[in-house]
């Protein structure tokens, strides 16, 4: 026998239609570089090795235990990716060949829709394109695009706005703008290469007196500002800046006696956030009916002695006992609740129900079609009016999911349905931890303690600056106090120009 024909029926390679079909007929192996896309590529090879009689060679569990995959659905998403691709090796191996064409496509979009925040462009972005893209994916895509276009449509809106004196509304679209790479970055540094007229370590006297002034540059490290921004806008140095927000000693006693009313009913909740790598947690407070924040503070954990400490200290700055308290299902907070609390009612947020048990049906080995279908349908009865129509629509949803997901509704809604009866959620607390996680998250390295709490009491007084007037003491001087004035007075909008100049060079 010929070494060539016994190659041949080893290994045959048959063109059939627009497949080539690979036939091996002996043990054989090879070796590839340990990479991600190696291992990317294997999953697939491996579902598509079959039997002489038809039917995959190895299983999806049996291919994630050959590659060390923990779950079977990491190989299952390959392949459904490489199916997407049409069987497109080029296209599955390498994504930057399907995202990298949508750049002109990110440049129209972001020009149009300048004004929307980041996080929010990409996802109106994906929703108007049809496509699934992550933000760190489409963060780094914007940054590509040409910013030309980007820099004037950003120009003409601050000289708007500047023209119209509405300079609160100014520093509100820079602070919102802030995370954009196109308006942001590139416009900050160009920024800070401009030289002041002044010598860097004068103060300007901005005819305020120490404290109106150190609540100016709080209020604007609330708004998402960062010092540099700050110093710029204001005509004095990054260090005077500091100074500044750091200049209330009492800020946080300011900010409680100036609260005069609350509606009774509170919701609480905790934000994670990391100082030096150490996790943290910010617990807040809020009042339920006016979203307002009633108390917060920074705790090294949430077990139940700091929820326990933070009711215990917000019992003694309100002298009463709430009248209801709205959270989610943490054994830590209802624990400490019980502790201060105990004949207080409450109620679990179903919004945090819902979000488990979809996380429950995730896990299920259906369809991803059913799956929608039974998150569709928990969603619906879950907003159902009457509390008896909410109730029966769950005994209904019992017989339709899987066992995991009975067991979920069973045990953690049903059975706890006094505490879900009102069909409330800890919407307003989960909102001002959005807040809390957009102001501290990559702006300021938070370095210490002392940093991450006076950051989140420039949240707080923020806040209550713009929508607590309802609930301020009249006679306090945060309700006195004039932003919209103290800002209209003295950010310097030569400095502010520069922002958004059209002649940054090497822009993104």
């Amino acid at each position: 026998m010929s070494k060539k024909a016994s190659i041949q029926r080893t290994v045959s390679v048959l063109r059939q239609g627009d497949d080539i079909v690979v036939k091996i007929n002996r043990p054989t192996s090879f070796s590839l570089p340990y990479t991600a896309i190696t291992m990317k590529f294997l999953a697939v090879f491996l579902r598509l090795l079959v039997k002489p009689k038809g039917g995959n060679l190895l299983t999806l569990q049996q291919t994630a235990d050959v590659l060390g995959y923990k779950d079977r659905r990491d190989v299952d998403n390959y392949c459904r990716e490489f199916d997407r691709k049409k069987g497109n090796l080029t296209d599955f191996l390498n994504r930057k060949v399907e995202n990298t064409k949508l750049i002109p496509d990110i440049e129209r979009f972001a020009t149009k829709n300048i004004l929307l925040p980041p996080a929010m462009m990409h996802k109106e972005f994906c929703r108007s394109q049809g496509l699934k893209m992550s933000q760190s994916t489409f963060y780094k895509y914007l940054a590509e695009v040409n910013s030309i276009a980007i820099l004037k449509q950003a120009q003409k809106l601050i000289w708007d706005k500047a023209a119209s004196g509405n300079t609160v509304e100014v520093l509100k679209l820079l602070a919102n703008q802030h995370k954009v790479p196109v308006v942001c970055d590139q416009l900050l540094a160009h920024a800070r290469s401009v030289k002041p007229d002044l010598p860097k370590d004068s103060v300007v006297d901005l005819g305020l007196n120490q404290t109106q002034r150190c609540l100016l540059v709080n209020y604007l490290v609330g708004s998402n500002m960062n010092f540099s921004t700050i110093a710029l806008l204001l005509g004095v140095s990054k260090g005077t800046v500091s100074n500044w927000f750091h200049g209330i000693k009492n800020l946080q006693s300011m900010i409680l006696n100036s609260i005069a009313r609350w509606s009774g009913k509170i919701s609480i909740d905790e934000k994670f956030v990391r100082i030096n790598g150490v996790p943290h947690y910010y617990i807040s407070i809020v009042d339920f009916v006016t979203g307002i924040p009633l108390y917060m503070h920074l705790y090294p954990n949430t077990k139940k002695e700091s929820f326990e400490t933070c009711f215990r200290t917000f019992k003694l700055l309100y002298k009463k006992d709430p009248t209801l308290i709205v959270s989610d299902g943490s054994a830590s907070l209802a624990a400490g609740r019980k502790a201060v609390f105990p004949h207080v009612h409450y109620q679990l947020c179903k919004f945090h129900k819902l979000r488990n048990l979809f996380a429950v049906i995730s896990k299920s080995y259906l369809s991803d079609e059913i799956k929608l279908k039974l998150k569709l349908k928990a969603m619906t009865v879950l907003r159902r009016k009457s509390v008896s129509g909410r109730k029966k629509g769950l005994r209904e949803l019992l017989k339709l999911v899987p066992d995991s997901a009975a067991r979920y509704i069973s045990n953690n809604i049903i059975k706890q349905w006094r505490q879900l009866s009102k069909g409330l959620t800890s919407n307003v607390s989960e909102r001002f931890n959005r807040k809390i996680e957009k102001v501290t998250t990559g702006r300021y390295g938070l370095k210490s303690e002392k940093t991450a709490i006076a950051i989140g009491l420039s949240l707080w007084l923020k806040v209550l600056i713009d929508r607590g007037r309802s609930i301020l003491n009249d006679e306090s001087l945060i309700a006195s106090l004039n932003i919209s004035r103290l800002c209209q007075e003295n950010v310097d909008w030569k400095k502010l120009v520069h922002l958004f100049s059209a002649t940054v060079k090497g822009a993104a």
